[in-house]
């Protein structure tokens, strides 16, 4: 994994431009458990920027934006903070062997295009009974491509996204391999 001095100075050189959104966090907002805005909380974890922490806190959630970059975390928190969003950031090592999220914690766990196999347990155990998991991130198909990973550790093989998930209900699962191969899921924990 690169060091955070790589990750910050990546984030430094990318200066306050923000990706948009991906379109399947939108897709996700139909299977929110019901509760009032403001309780329900979110994670989302690899945040970068905060592009997807900033959205899951303007559809009414308190969200909280993990990443090893503290550069990333400090243009999350700014463009939050002048938002007037509800986004708490902690700059953590997702990698490390005793990270934990706690027990259901989260209403909704979000991860995109970030794999680490030995934190998906975590991320079970985070989501509330009734929470969902939007998780979606690069498959070995990727390597066609001339961008993306490359390292079989950070790409997914044919359904194993939807195995990882296994004993949650899927709500939504597609992997596909058009501009980029990926899978994606929404799945909701009994």
């Amino acid at each position: 994994m690169p060091s955070r001095s790589a990750w910050d100075a990546r984030y430094r050189a990318a200066g306050a431009s923000l990706p948009p959104v991906d379109p399947f966090l939108g897709e996700a907002r139909a299977f929110l458990p019901d509760s009032s805005p403001g309780a329900r909380t979110a994670v989302d974890v690899a945040s970068g920027s905060g592009r997807h922490s900033l959205e899951l806190a303007r559809w009414g959630l308190r969200t909280l934006a993990l990443d090893f970059s503290s550069q990333s975390l400090r243009v999350c928190r700014e463009r939050a903070q002048d938002a007037g969003l509800p986004v708490e950031v902690r700059c953590v090592d997702l990698e490390a062997p005793d990270f934990d999220l706690g027990s259901e914690c989260f209403d909704l766990v979000a991860v995109f295009n970030y794999l680490h196999r030995p934190l998906i347990p975590a991320l079970r155990r985070a989501t509330r009974r009734g929470g969902i998991v939007i998780y979606k991130t690069f498959t070995l198909r990727q390597r066609e491509f001339c961008s993306g990973p490359r390292n079989p550790d950070h790409l997914l093989v044919e359904n194993e996204l939807a195995e990882l998930f296994g004993g949650f209900r899927q709500l939504l699962y597609r992997e596909t391999c058009e501009n980029e191969a990926t899978a994606a899921l929404i799945a909701q924990r009994p």
